[in-house]
């Protein structure tokens, strides 16, 4: 008899599970052993694949700002300085009044604080973040309100001798001279023959108080304060 011939029957086929995509962040997952069709030995998974890679260490640190130029730093403080203290000058003898009897002098501690506060700025603007140019600085600031305060009385000096009369100048041994005139020669010399004490400094000293020592003193403070933040900013 003959016997009727079968197929052999395929084993049942397991599903394969979805891979996940391999990248940043996801490793890449083995993948399962195939059954095979007629029987024998499961495949291995191949390993060696290239494993995703993850960094690590510090961010490289963040670049420096452009260092200042020290000279060029002083040189603009320099000019800045002169110029206000021509203008701290300027201001101081606009505001005085010589038409009475007596000379009165107004002093105000904004000019002297805005003096400070530009050459400051100037300082911190070209030199960078520099505590020996902010030293500097306060010391160009303090030297700029005094500068201004002596050529502002030079200018209140030569205010005064325009309204003199010729004769009245004439006998007291005095020539009509211009305020620099008064400031390069007669800062410590007296401007009066007659007078020792009639120098531009010593009328300075006598009018000068306690309040005059403390706006010069806000000059510097004001300097080094606009220079700390501006390299802060």
């Amino acid at each position: 008899m003959s016997q009727n011939w079968q197929q052999p029957q395929q084993p049942p086929q397991q599903p394969q599970q979805p891979q996940q995509p391999a990248g940043y962040g996801y490793p890449q997952q083995p993948q399962q052993p195939q059954q095979p069709q007629y029987g024998g030995a499961p495949q291995q998974p191949q390993y060696g694949a290239p494993q995703p890679q993850f960094g690590g260490g510090f961010p490289p640190p963040a670049p420096q700002g452009p260092q200042g130029n020290a000279l060029l730093a002083v040189g603009a403080a320099v000019v800045a300085a002169l110029v206000g203290a021509f203008l701290y000058a300027f201001l101081l003898s606009a505001m005085a009044d010589t038409d009475g009897a007596e000379v009165e002098v107004t002093q105000f501690a904004y000019a002297g604080v805005a003096l400070g506060g530009l050459i400051g700025f100037v300082v911190a603007k070209f030199g960078g973040r520099n505590v020996g140019l902010w030293v500097v600085g306060a010391v160009l600031a303090l030297a700029a309100v005094f500068m201004g305060e002596l050529l502002g009385y030079s200018m209140i000096m030569a205010d005064l001798l325009d309204k003199m009369p010729a004769g009245q100048l004439e006998a007291a041994g005095i020539e009509h001279t211009s305020a620099l005139e008064i400031f390069f020669n007669h800062i410590t010399e007296p401007l009066v023959p007659a007078a020792p004490d009639s120098s531009i400094l010593d009328a300075w000293k006598e009018d000068s108080d306690a309040v005059t020592y403390i706006f010069m003193a806000l000059a510097p403070v004001a300097a080094i304060g606009s220079a700390f933040r501006l390299s802060n900013r």
